[in-house]
């Protein structure tokens, strides 16, 4: 492992045509990538994979002249350019990636971390991002890392020794801070609807945004108790929940009575609660999101929002107005072991128009251009401002009608005309 002082010295052991994999979401190493973005135009043809990265990316400018960028997740960061030839999006489930890494599917050779310095024993952590990382460490690629005392502790799968790193350079940027997004009247309606039907014991998998966040804070000042968490994406949210000791895991199986995450982003006070932490482990998304692993807990709440759904009952939470603006992540994986869970709930909310109120959310078909994240039958409710669909018992040919009770009033005789 050596000290890396200026980025060029790495000149010398990257080729032209090498795959780079960027640590994901909030771990983004922000200076790797800066100066990655001044030296590619002198090593060429790069390729670049991505998952959820949070702040706009210094070198989506180069693409295609000198790179390409492919997206598991396009995030905050590629919104605004995903789409383009230069940018591939690839629509896999998070639990499909590691093996991609694993089988040699797709290739790494340079990955670049953002770690916390080592600990007694010599183990640097890979903090509040560790997703598919291990399988690209487990394919043995060039490693560079920056290492940063202000990046979180975590446990887990999240441990990275000396003799995997190649270069390090010191930094002491922390995490990227997210802050929690607003939450307006409807959504709060949502998400009081949404907690009035989590049951004692429920294992929770919540997704990103105002109205989970909204249904996090109804948890935390109401009923009910013995909560678990399994999720993708530990929040603020989250840690408000368990701070009111309503979190004990009590449902999970024995093995892993933990609160597991294969990420986190959030603000300063999350990263602190993070921070050495062991009643937190920070896993692989091939264990997050494992249908094997999911299908253990009969208690699994799978709650997501999403941006559309059709009146056949398929969900979009990837494209909007001819916009990428999401993959299909772990909604996939949560929904179905959710709707397959014994005791569980497959729930998805969302706001039954566009904020400035023009647009139905509830279409009554999906155009060939939208891609359909979870297909029919994947859902138990579909919750709304208007209300609750309880598509549970309901035939395929009834969910139109289900749906249309919870549409905005402005949009109900369109949406009945639709299907009459």
């Amino acid at each position: 492992m050596k000290q890396l002082e200026k980025f060029e010295d790495l000149l010398p052991v990257i080729r032209p045509g090498s795959r780079f994999v960027i640590h994901s979401a909030a771990a983004e190493p922000r200076w790797l990538e800066e100066e990655l973005a001044t030296w590619a135009p002198h090593i060429g043809d790069l390729e670049i994979y991505m998952l959820s990265p949070m702040m706009a990316v210094p070198f989506a400018s180069l693409a295609p002249a000198y790179l390409k960028i492919h997206a598991w997740v396009p995030g905050r960061g590629l919104r605004g350019v995903a789409g383009s030839d230069s940018i591939e999006y690839l629509r896999h489930p998070l639990s499909e990636i590691p093996d991609l890494y694993l089988t040699g599917s797709v290739s790494a050779d340079v990955l670049f971390l953002h770690l916390s310095p080592p600990d007694q024993y010599g183990r640097f952590s890979l903090g509040v991002s560790v997703d598919y990382m291990p399988a690209v460490l487990a394919a043995h690629p060039l490693v560079v890392a920056e290492v940063d005392p202000n990046m979180p502790r975590t446990f887990g799968d999240t441990f990275v020794t000396e003799d995997q790193i190649d270069y390090w350079f010191s930094t002491e940027e922390g995490p990227l801070v997210v802050p929690s997004p607003p939450i307006d009247e409807g959504e709060r309606r949502i998400a009081q609807m949404v907690a009035n039907m989590i049951s004692d014991g429920a294992v929770l998998q919540t997704g990103v945004g105002s109205i989970p966040d909204a249904m996090l804070q109804e948890l935390a000042a109401n009923p009910p108790r013995d909560l678990g968490i399994h999720t993708g994406i530990f929040t603020d949210g989250v840690v408000e929940l368990a701070n009111t000791g309503k979190v004990t895991n009590a449902t999970k199986p024995q093995s892993y009575r933990k609160m597991a995450t294969a990420m986190a982003w959030g603000t300063p006070a999350l990263y602190k609660y993070l921070d050495s932490n062991e009643d937190v482990e920070f896993r692989s998304c091939s264990f997050t999101h494992n249908a094997k692993v999911l299908l253990e807990m009969e208690h699994l709440y799978a709650i997501n929002s999403a941006l559309q759904i059709d009146l056949e009952g398929r969900v979009n939470a990837e494209y909007l107005n001819g916009r990428i603006i999401s993959a299909p992540g772990g909604l996939p994986d949560f929904a179905a072991a959710a709707k397959s869970a014994a005791k569980g709930l497959s729930i998805v909310a969302l706001r039954s128009t566009s904020r400035d109120g023009k647009t139905s959310n509830i279409l009554p078909a999906f155009g060939p251009d939208v891609p359909i994240t979870l297909p029919p039958g994947e859902l138990d409710f579909v919750v709304t401002e208007f209300g609750i669909a309880d598509l549970r018992s309901l035939s395929p040919s009834s969910w139109a009608r289900a749906l249309i009770k919870v549409a905005h009033p402005d949009f109900r005789s369109e949406l009945a005309r639709s299907v009459a």
